[in-house]
């Protein structure tokens, strides 16, 4: 879901959070995104001359999370990835590869869909909600073994 709405001097504006060039890259990265980044992607896609290592990477991210600009997205298998949290980005589903490990992002909750979660009683506050389903993505059953995905793709849950 790209993200072409946010504006990432405004955004840190608003989240309190000084304005520099490497935070400006990597929320410039984030903004341009698809899908969820990890660091990873991040680093190797920021401007050579920034100065920016992984460390660097890992701070800014900790800070637009803290934030509440971006939404960390956990794997299942130790790594994180790291989407924009805004209006134009809402809650939504992820899809993770378990052969190639991308995640992916799947339709947006309705709001009458999160209103019957959290309309009812419960004995605490939700505060985040991620939902991931996990599986083989189209490109990794491409390469794999066409007969073992069209019969995974085909059973029924």
């Amino acid at each position: 879901m790209e993200n072409t709405h946010c504006d990432a001097v405004e955004t840190l504006k608003k989240a309190g959070l000084a304005k520099t060039n490497q935070r400006l890259a990597v929320l410039e990265r984030l903004i341009r995104a698809d899908r969820p980044l990890n660091a990873q992607e991040i680093l190797k896609d920021a401007v050579a001359d920034l100065r920016i290592n992984r460390v660097t990477v890992y701070r800014i991210l900790a800070s637009l999370r803290d934030g509440g600009v971006i939404r960390e997205i956990e794997s299942g298998q130790g790594m994180s990835f790291y989407e924009m949290a805004c209006l134009h980005n809402p809650i939504h589903p992820h899809f993770r590869c378990r052969c190639c490990g991308r995640i992916l992002c799947m339709s947006p909750l309705t709001l009458s869909q999160a209103w019957e979660w959290f309309a009812r009683p419960y004995d605490f506050c939700v505060e985040a909600v991620d939902i991931r389903l996990t599986g083989i993505c189209d490109r990794c059953g491409r390469e794999d073994n066409r007969n073992t995905f069209a019969s995974i793709r085909n059973r029924q849950p």
